[in-house]
């Protein structure tokens, strides 16, 4: 990646241009840095997928105005001109109110993450009472995706790296698991006793095949990154899978924000960098070594 002076974006119908001040870091950027086919992309593109800012131009019908203060998502397929800039043009319904209660920082670290989260969860759908465990609980999505099932009064077993426990346990977590000890999925059952109601993996490499056996007749699996290993469990014991890949909406920005006003929702940041850095904010996601989100700050 290289700082490259680009053309200003003009709006167009239904679009907004936001003027940048934060952006978000995810692991979706690195892999299509790396490898843009799945994107639909070739060279040159920006990546960069949720954005914090203000309204710098608004397009025709947009039905905004300027100087708005904003968060917003896009697609991380087909979008060629990403948020890793100082302008954006996005389309008027994929941008909301920023909280008033965040920072740009804090705004920037929640939209892509955050909605993950909340379709993730929407499709497990927990009760009060029943049993998640999540894979990758530290991460830019799991941080969130913790709060977000607390709050709907499921209990949550936690996985991740040990010194990552009292993060987690603060977010909500009953039960933390170390996950480099190996067999997280037997210790959970172990642990609360019984066999698990779902499991999301944010993790991926076989993590989620591995956890089935310990999944409830009738119980539920989610997973927004590839499947992989045996999947046959899920037919032997009538485990719904489902497969989430983020759907940008004004909705659930909606939903985010209001789980921010209600308090049952908090930015997980990482790192603050400038724009600049991005290559080394992608190697510190592609390391996953991380504790919420890397934010790139954007200065004008």
């Amino acid at each position: 990646m290289r700082l490259q002076q680009l053309a200003a974006p003009q709006p167009g119908p239904h679009q907004v241009v936001v003027a940048v001040e934060a952006v978000g870091v995810n692991p979706v950027d690195a892999g299509n840095r790396a490898d843009p086919s799945w994107a639909g992309l070739s060279p040159p593109y920006v990546v960069g997928y949720e954005v914090a800012g203000r309204i710098q131009a608004v397009g025709d019908g947009a039905g905004w105005r300027r100087g708005e203060l904003v968060w917003g998502l896009l697609s991380v397929r087909g979008t060629r001109w990403g948020a890793y800039a100082e302008l954006v043009a996005i389309d008027a319904a994929l941008v909301g109110p920023r909280p008033p209660s965040l920072s740009a920082v804090q705004a920037a670290s929640l939209p892509l993450a955050g909605a993950t989260a909340v379709q993730l969860l929407d499709r497990l759908d927990p009760k009060p009472g029943e049993w998640v465990l999540v894979h990758g609980a530290a991460g830019g999505v799991g941080s969130l995706f913790v709060q977000l099932a607390r709050a709907r009064g499921a209990r949550v077993v936690a996985s991740a790296s040990a010194q990552r426990e009292p993060l987690l346990r603060q977010l909500g977590a009953e039960v933390f698991l170390d996950r480099h000890a190996g067999q997280v999925a037997l210790r959970a059952r172990r642990a609360i006793g019984q066999e698990l109601d779902m499991v999301a993996d944010l993790v991926g490499y076989g993590t989620l095949a591995a956890s089935l056996p310990v999944v409830r007749e009738g119980g539920r699996a989610g997973s927004i990154v590839e499947l992989a290993g045996d999947l046959e469990p899920a037919v032997d014991r009538n485990i719904t899978l489902h497969g989430v890949l983020l759907r940008p909406s004004q909705q659930v920005l909606g939903v985010l924000a209001a789980a921010v006003a209600d308090g049952s929702l908090r930015p997980v940041v990482d790192q603050v960098l400038d724009l600049a850095d991005a290559a080394v904010a992608h190697r510190r996601v592609e390391s996953r070594h991380g504790q919420g989100k890397v934010v790139l700050r954007v200065a004008r």
